[in-house]
């Protein structure tokens, strides 16, 4: 059975009751004047009706936004080829203009036209495996690391490996608080393994590291310590958008539609 389609109004709600989940202060307490009440009134109800236009085209499935640092390189080679082809093409009316083909122009034009898409083919075979070699470099070397060992296991040993026994922020805090040194230490595994994948979501979505090879072999990882971990993800995410927001992307796209 499909999922049931939500009107206009009902996504506009949604977008309200997100906005009041974070707690802001009342209208009154800015002591606004009536024009600038109706100034902020007025955009502010543009704004959400504008996300609710855009939440239309939600979709279960949800596409990764990597960048794309290559695409500039390939992007200089077409224009470079686009204007060697361009300025052969003008060459070529002219002789049917009547006026004499000078050959070693249009030559030249040919050469530049095939140098630069050679140059974007060799550079793209190179900037792949590159990026292939430092995504196997980093997930591999991580893993035989005795620290990221170490954090395993004691984060395992204070938490349990049920998905069913979350994580909290206050029992993180609890810990780091704790006299016990075994508790301090149990604190900082969990952070520094959420740290850990946190860094590899970001080198992903910025195109460093091959989204293929990551999830091939550390996606159960990702959704594990995630999930385990989601209510004290939330909660940090709650205070500072940008802590965890890559992790959090990243689990997203490796959600099944």
């Amino acid at each position: 059975m499909g999922e049931r389609y939500r009107s206009w109004a009902e996504r506009e709600e949604i977008i309200r009751s997100l906005i009041a989940e974070t707690n802001p202060k009342p209208l009154q307490e800015f002591h606004l004047t009536e024009s600038e009440e109706v100034y902020y009134r007025a955009r502010s109800a543009k704004a959400i009706a504008a996300l609710a236009r855009r939440s239309s085209a939600f979709k279960a499935y949800y596409s990764l936004p990597t960048a794309k640092p290559f695409a500039y390189v390939v992007g200089m080679s077409l224009v470079t080829s686009g204007g060697a082809i361009g300025f052969a093409i003008f060459l070529l009316f002219m002789k049917a203009r009547g006026h004499s083909l000078p050959y070693p122009l249009l030559a030249a034009c040919a050469t530049v036209a095939v140098a630069a898409i050679g140059w974007a083919v060799a550079g793209w075979n190179t900037h792949r495996n590159t990026v292939r070699q430092n995504t196997n470099n980093i997930l591999f070397a991580r893993f035989s690391q005795t620290p990221f060992g170490e954090s395993l296991y004691r984060f395992h040993k204070k938490f349990g490996w049920a998905i069913t026994e979350p994580v909290t922020s206050k029992e993180i805090s609890g810990l780091r608080n704790s006299d016990s040194e075994e508790d301090q230490r149990a604190a900082a595994a969990a952070v520094y393994i959420l740290n850990y994948f946190e860094s590899i979501a970001s080198g992903v979505l910025q195109g460093d590291l091959d989204k293929k090879i990551v999830s091939d072999n550390v996606r159960g990882f990702i959704c594990s310590y995630h999930d385990k971990c989601y209510s004290h993800i939330r909660e940090s995410n709650k205070k500072n958008p940008k802590t965890y927001e890559n992790l959090i992307k990243l689990r997203t796209h490796y959600r099944n539609p």
